[in-house]
């Protein structure tokens, strides 16, 4: 329900200063002394009017006066502004209200006043309406419940539905920014669930539908997938400016030459979100040492508007340098702007190493053949029973090449190609098999099917799969996938749904192609080249040697947190912030160090706020800054206090004009005596 309603900030200061003020003036309009004009014909009188001065009363009946209406107006509305009333206009209180605040990349954008981000704003804003909503009003209901949740990636509940402003306003407080994309699904479905739990103290009740208070710029990447249900109520606080323009790095990769990997290259692509083409420098740091700089200013074009959004974008490449050992490779825009996050990228490169592999089971000859034919620093053959000996001692292997029957019940932490379906990874789902098969979709841009073509693949035979939601897979058939990649805790595999020797897949060039990727990204010899990109919302995880119990984790803010380490690996995340970020423990080898870079979220760069929403069916018009859900009245009421205090002075300066005036006459009222007792009219030049 929409009501309105005036809320009070100080409302004990106001009162104070009336009390005090008021009575003291109407007392001193009870003791001033009246005088009346009297003409006298000679100086001798002079004494009896005296006479008549002192006797004269100081309590008297009050008399009613211009002044004084005047100045007790001028008081009330000095009182009245230092209550300082704010009107509510159209945000009405009581029911459920879920305050959701955007914490994505986009709103740490300065592009307000340069000093505050659009974070700090939307949480002082947030702050102001709760206290609103609780302060109480001249004409609003009780106060209802209300919630807190901040979005980013995902969404999070800082505070439940609650009638304690303070633990609102706290909730607020300890929402922190991240570096992450903007998407609401989460937290609208989060505050449905909340809202519509029944209480318990009310049996019968129904559930209540909330109003929900938006604080964002508008950017959210899952809108378009959203509405309104019934009842509901969506106030959107546009939190930005419409115009604000950007200039950032879209995206960082870097590669090691073949011939020579101790050489590594890296690519930049600028992303200019703003209507003017923009110049500027590029910096490259290695390891915090600056290493390069490009010999002249990038121009970036312009970014297209209209409908048709397409933001400027340009490649820059920098030329390669030695670069033998691990290290964390940065690029950074010389050029500021509102926006800080997207300045700078990095990422983490490893040293090159030549992989351990082992291979264990009754491989088939091709995919032995393929195996040992890989550049590796030592290729070891192992049967599935001297495998199953070495337990948490595997991990002295970067990949292992495992038939499907090989591996034990329990596989241990490690990395896994497996050509067939291995019975010690979860989540698979087995639940017959399929014959006949060929190819329907593969996704194309993954590592391990980089420049393999399977359109000409025959499945003779494969084992049908229903995997779990966190199981990826790769190449899919007609009705089951052929190709996954599991990643469950320490334990990392690829692995295929048929077994080789059951397709026409060994006799084709895609088949040693798909092997030599498949344990190249598995032991990471790829890391130099791309590393794996990380983005706000990811977890990151190292594998530690047996033994080990912690690990230190470095932040891109130079604060430290120890992780225990657990099953042979060391979990961290989510991550909310870009950056690198450093792991080191200790372990028999001595020191180590692993190095992730974590970029910000795509699509946060474009910072121009919407001016409305779209969901569903709906279009919800935003409410800029500086308008606010509240008006303050203290100001207008300060205005009509000059405007009385300027009235006030000329009935004052008026009366005493008129009596200065030569020619005026002051006539007394009929049937008043003069000083001398006569009752006849006194007229005064």
């Amino acid at each position: 329900m929409t009501t309105l309603a005036i809320t009070w900030m100080t409302p004990l200061t106001g009162i104070v200063v009336a009390s005090a003020l008021v009575p003291l003036l109407v007392a001193l309009y009870f003791l001033k002394l009246r005088r009346r004009p009297a003409g006298v014909p000679s100086t001798l009188l002079w004494k009896r009017s005296v006479e008549d001065v002192r006797a004269n009363t100081p309590f008297q009946r009050l008399r009613p006066s211009l002044l004084l209406f005047l100045q007790l107006g001028l008081l009330a509305f000095v009182a009245f502004a230092l209550m300082q009333p704010r009107m509510d206009l159209g945000l009405g209180s009581g029911g459920r209200t879920v305050i959701i605040v955007d914490a994505s990349c986009s709103m740490g954008a300065k592009d307000l006043d340069g000093t505050r981000t659009r974070l700090d704003v939307a949480k002082e804003q947030a702050k102001a309406r709760v206290e609103a909503i609780f302060a109480g009003g001249l004409f609003s209901a009780a106060p209802g419940e209300t919630m807190v949740i901040a979005f980013s990636d995902a969404a999070k509940v800082m505070q439940p539905f609650t009638r304690s402003s303070g633990d609102l306003l706290r909730a607020i407080d300890r929402i922190e920014p991240t570096d992450g994309a903007s998407r609401i699904g989460d937290a609208l479905a989060l505050a449905r669930a909340f809202a519509t739990v029944v209480n318990p103290d009310a049996p019968g009740a129904a559930p209540e539908s909330a109003t929900l208070e938006l604080w964002s710029d508008g950017r959210i990447t899952d809108l378009d997938a959203e509405g309104l249900r019934p009842g509901e109520r969506l106030v959107y606080h546009v939190t930005g400016r419409a115009d604000a323009a950007n200039l950032g790095i879209e995206g960082i990769a870097a590669e090691r030459s073949a011939t020579d990997p101790g050489l590594i290259q890296v690519f930049v692509t600028l992303r200019n979100d703003g209507p003017d083409a923009v110049e500027t420098d590029l910096e490259l740091f290695v390891d915090g040492q600056r290493r390069a700089v490009t010999p002249k200013p990038v121009r970036v074009a312009a970014a297209m508007a209209g409908d048709a959004y397409k933001p400027g974008s340009e490649r820059v490449t920098f030329p390669p340098f030695v670069q033998p050992r691990a290290g964390v490779l940065r690029v950074q825009v010389v050029r500021a702007d509102a926006l800080d996050a997207d300045n700078r990228a990095e990422v983490a490169v490893s040293a090159p190493k030549r992989l351990k592999i082992a291979a264990v089971g009754p491989l088939d000859q091709f995919t032995r053949f393929v195996v040992q034919s890989l550049p590796s620093e030592r290729t070891q053959q192992l049967s599935a029973e001297d495998f199953a000996k070495l337990g948490n001692r595997s991990d002295e292997f970067d990949v292992v090449v495992a038939a499907p029957g090989a591996l034990p019940k329990a596989i241990p932490p490690g990395r896994y190609l497996v050509l067939g379906v291995p019975q010690g990874i979860d989540g698979l789902n087995p639940y017959g098999t399929k014959e006949s098969l060929s190819v329907r979709s593969q996704r194309g841009e993954h590592p391990v099917l980089r420049a393999v073509n399977l359109d000409d693949l025959r499945v003779s035979k494969a084992v049908a799969m229903a995997p779990a939601s966190d199981i990826e897979a790769i190449v899919e058939g007609p009705d089951v996938p052929l190709v996954l990649v599991a990643r469950r805790g320490p334990v990392t595999a690829v692995l295929t749904a048929f077994e080789p020797l059951d397709t026409n897949w060994p006799w084709q060039r895609a088949f040693p192609t798909f092997i030599a990727n498949a344990v190249e990204w598995l032991g990471g010899i790829d890391q130099a080249a791309v590393g794996e990109e990380h983005h706000p919302g990811d977890t990151l995880s190292v594998r530690v040697a047996a033994g080990t119990k912690e690990a230190t984790v470095t932040m891109p803010d130079g604060t430290r947190e120890v992780i225990p380490a657990r099953e042979g690996s060391v979990t961290f995340g989510p991550v909310t912030r870009a950056g690198a970020y450093a792991f080191a423990w200790s372990d028999e080898r001595g020191e180590q160090r692993r190095d992730f870079a974590v970029v910000p979220a795509m699509d946060e760069g474009r910072l121009g706020a919407a001016p409305e929403l779209s969901v569903g069916t709906q279009t919800v018009a935003g409410t800029s800054i500086g308008s606010g859900t509240l008006n303050d009245l203290w100001p207008w009421a300060l205005t009509a206090a000059l405007v009385l205090l300027v009235v006030e002075w000329w009935a004052y300066h008026r009366r005493h004009w008129i009596r200065a005036t030569p020619g005026a006459r002051a006539v007394r009222p009929l049937g008043a005596k003069d000083a001398l007792g006569g009752g006849a009219p006194i007229m005064r030049p």
